[in-house]
């Protein structure tokens, strides 16, 4: 009986034994699925032959070449009005007459001011011929002789005034008739028969006059950090809102040195010259422009996805016979988050640990700039508006992903960096001047894969720390 109870004592133990093997089996196992690398299924871009066309964009009004606006010099009620919006003129035609009743009563009165001027002149002449006769018989003093003459002499000059105060009043009768300066279209009329314009103080605007609608020109407002590439004869591209499927050309005539500031914003103007033959454009419409400032034909080029995209470390394929740079003893230190080269490590220099070591401890501001340095964007785009034009990316070295094994099955391919030096940039598609050849494949993406081990989390870091955008923990 006693042997019994010992042998079922010891089953049991197997039994236990069994089991608490088993469970630890299956917790290695899952806690292996769980620490498991699954990798991103990448998505390809074969590099291209094409054009490359970079371009700033900037906003800006249309408006005619030259504008004339008519005023008047003189006081007065409209009285008649020739002309109307969109009426054409030549240089010369009568637009508009002011009631010259008042003009011409200046004249009438200046009239008689200079006839009284003119008698004046006669009787002082008589009396001054008097005293010369007079002088040679010695019977006047000298004084009286010299008083004759002052006195001729002061009555001619008034003479003189009343001529001109003659010629002033006929020159402001003459303006109450407003001839057309220039020929062109008149696009504005600020007046109506009957209204009294004052010509007091300031010059009243009646017209504008457009010299020739067929010839206009953008003013564009183009950034600061866009204005070093414009240059004149540049062509130019743009679109307005009345005709959105239509595209206009024009070319740079002049890219003005005054600057324009409005909320900290700096601006300068460029004149776009525009062929408006079919009198489409309108003054004061709002053109949407791209200005040309690099283009080349049949090149090599990228799309710009595959310079802002980096795997993670553990989906990046490990040469054993590279020189190690990096974490992953290829050139992955030289491949930034956005396609920026990432500062690499010198001889001598700290290691990728103390980098992250320095990351962890470092101030909010120091974060800041280290990701700037190691972790910034490949480049600078346009957007506008004030709007901002589309740059090219800093033409040097960037790093890119190839796919290391094109045989593997998808979702366990590994990415190789290659370096290439880059040229113009359109915004989507970037010139590459060598490091690729056409057809190459180069990932622009990826698709799926959650890594979960901690080698593969700290890989959106340059340091190895936790992603920048997550912040760190102590």
């Amino acid at each position: 009986m006693s042997n019994g109870s010992k042998k079922g004592g010891w089953g049991w133990l197997v039994w236990v034994v069994v089991l608490g093997a088993g469970g630890y089996g299956g917790w290695r196992w899952w806690s292996a699925q769980q620490n498991k690398t699954q990798l991103p299924t990448f998505r390809t871009a074969a590099v291209s032959n094409g054009e490359i066309m970079q371009m700033v964009t900037a906003n800006g009004q249309i408006v005619p070449v030259r504008t004339v606006q008519v005023g008047s010099q003189v006081s007065g009620i409209i009285q008649e009005i020739m002309v109307d919006f969109n009426s054409p003129v030549k240089a010369g035609d009568i637009v508009a007459k002011i009631d010259p009743s008042t003009a011409q009563q200046g004249v009438e009165r200046s009239e008689a001011d200079l006839s009284n001027a003119e008698a004046s002149v006669v009787l002082t002449k008589v009396t001054y011929d008097r005293a010369v006769a007079l002088k040679k018989d010695n019977l006047i003093p000298n004084s009286d002789l010299e008083k004759a003459a002052a006195d001729l002499q002061q009555a001619e000059a008034g003479k003189k005034m009343k001529l001109a105060a003659l010629n002033s009043s006929k020159v402001d009768l003459e303006r109450t008739t407003i001839y057309a300066p220039i020929s062109g279209v008149v696009i504005t009329r600020a007046v109506d028969v009957g209204q009294t314009v004052a010509s007091s103080f300031n010059t009243p605007t009646l017209f504008t006059i457009a010299n020739d609608l067929s010839k206009m020109q953008i003013e564009a407002a183009v950034s600061e950090a866009d204005v070093g590439g414009v240059e004149q004869g540049q062509k130019v591209k743009f679109t307005v809102d009345a005709f959105p499927e239509r595209t206009f050309d024009g070319v740079v005539k002049q890219v003005r040195y005054a600057a324009t500031t409005n909320q900290n914003v700096v601006t300068y103007t460029t004149i776009v010259d525009v062929n408006n033959a079919d009198l489409k454009l309108r003054p004061s419409m709002t053109a949407n422009a791209s200005i040309i400032t690099g283009q080349k034909a049949q090149v090599l080029r990228i799309p710009n996805a595959a310079l802002r995209y980096k795997p993670v470390d553990a989906a990046i394929f490990k040469d054993p016979t590279a020189k190690d740079v990096g974490t992953n003893n290829t050139m992955v230190a030289a491949g930034g988050a956005g396609g920026q080269p990432a500062s690499e490590t010198p001889a001598g220099g700290p290691s990728r640990e103390e980098m992250r070591k320095r990351f962890e401890n470092a101030t909010p501001e120091e974060r800041a700039a280290m990701r700037e340095r190691f972790g910034g964007g490949g480049g600078r785009g346009g957007s506008g508006g004030g709007g901002r034009g589309q740059r090219s990316e800093s033409s040097g070295i960037k790093t890119v992903y190839i796919v290391a094994d094109t045989n593997a099955p998808a979702g366990q391919q590994l990415a190789k960096p290659v370096k290439i030096k880059t040229g113009l940039s359109d915004g989507s598609f970037t010139e590459v001047l060598d490091g690729l050849k056409e057809g190459d494949l180069i990932i622009s993406g990826s698709i799926g894969g959650s890594i979960t081990n901690a080698a593969a989390r700290t890989a959106s870091s340059p340091f190895g720390g936790q992603p920048m955008g997550g912040g760190m923990r102590r």
